[in-house]
């Protein structure tokens, strides 16, 4: 059986938010989604909402959920934040290193 992973889009995300107010347990979202349960568990617990003054508005919301992951994905990685690393590697590269 061949696996391919793809990221959680904004469509399944709703319906995980919709899911969970409905009380359905993540195994039975998982199923539905075609995707592994610690899949779900980790996307619920990276992308919930947190309110600290207001706890009771906390939880696990589509769009706010869709947000926090995109900023995450977002983030520029060492070789495009420091030009000066980036042209090191190049030059090595170019002089035959691995």
């Amino acid at each position: 059986m061949k696996r391919t992973y793809s990221q959680i889009d904004i469509e399944e995300r709703r319906k995980i938010a919709r899911w969970r107010m409905a009380g359905i347990s993540v195994d039975v979202i998982a199923e539905k989604l075609g995707r592994h349960r610690s899949t779900i568990f980790r996307e619920i617990r990276r992308n919930a909402f947190e309110d600290k003054q207001y706890p009771e508005l906390s939880g696990y919301f589509c769009v706010t959920a869709h947000e926090i992951a995109c900023e995450r994905r977002a983030k520029l990685r060492k070789l495009a934040r420091f030009s000066h690393l980036r042209q090191s590697v190049i030059d090595r590269i170019i002089h035959g290193w691995s």
